[in-house]
């Protein structure tokens, strides 16, 4: 089973990559997103959006991985390691060497939709547009833990510039990412978060280097230890 260092690693690279594999020859659904007059390039910016990386199907980079956690018990573990990307959404992070700890992570973070996927699951609704950042809000159709996740896009490239997940029990889960550009495509080269929920609380910081694009991955990669 997946050690607690190594689910919040993968949930933490996901929110990396979730805005940067999406299919160029997807369309935004009619509709997908709530008209807001005080937004009005929205619909075109989420269109945007799943046009990036269209040709990238897989990659491999090193990671490094700074967890400190505020809440007990209190570790801060230093990893390096290796991250998975397979289109178009199978992600995975294995680590030179991962302590072992607490399994109840799993319920903790939330999961990360593609944006393709965002209709399905989400009510969108553009908030504002300041400072070349379009925030939207997007509220579960589905009744859950989550009560809103606000998403921060940046107008000029369409990547993400960060994500905040409010809880209804409380609490928050917030991450900023900056990308690189490599033969066309936006990659994640860093990311820094916190997590603060009742049950957990930590720094995060992480950064990725030495993309090897479209190369051979094997499907055992992303199953589950």
């Amino acid at each position: 089973m997946k050690s607690l260092i190594a689910i919040l690693a993968t949930t933490a690279l996901g929110f990396s990559l979730a805005a940067g594999a999406s299919l160029a020859e997807t369309a935004a659904p009619t509709g997908a997103v709530v008209t807001n007059p005080a937004v009005p390039n929205a619909g075109d910016l989420y269109r945007r959006m799943l046009a990036i990386n269209a040709k990238l199907r897989t990659y491999t980079a090193n990671v490094t991985l700074d967890i400190k956690m505020t809440s007990f018990p209190y570790l801060s573990p230093e990893l390096t390691g290796t991250a998975y990307y397979k289109h178009p959404d199978k992600r995975a992070v294995v680590f030179d060497t991962v302590p072992v700890l607490a399994e109840q992570a799993k319920k903790v973070y939330p999961r990360v939709e593609e944006p393709v996927d965002w209709p399905k699951v989400y009510t969108i609704t553009p908030l504002s547009d300041e400072s070349g950042l379009t925030t939207f809000r997007l509220i579960p159709k589905k009744n859950g833990r989550v009560e809103h996740l606000d998403v921060k896009i940046d107008d000029a490239n369409a990547t993400v510039d960060g994500y905040t997940w409010t809880y209804k029990d409380g609490g928050f889960v917030t991450f900023e990412q900056t990308f690189k550009t490599i033969e066309g495509n936006y990659l994640p080269e860093k990311l820094s978060g916190r997590v603060e929920l009742p049950s957990y609380k930590a720094n995060i910081t992480s950064a990725l280097s030495n993309y090897k694009l479209n190369v051979a991955i094997a499907d055992s990669v992303f199953e589950e230890k």
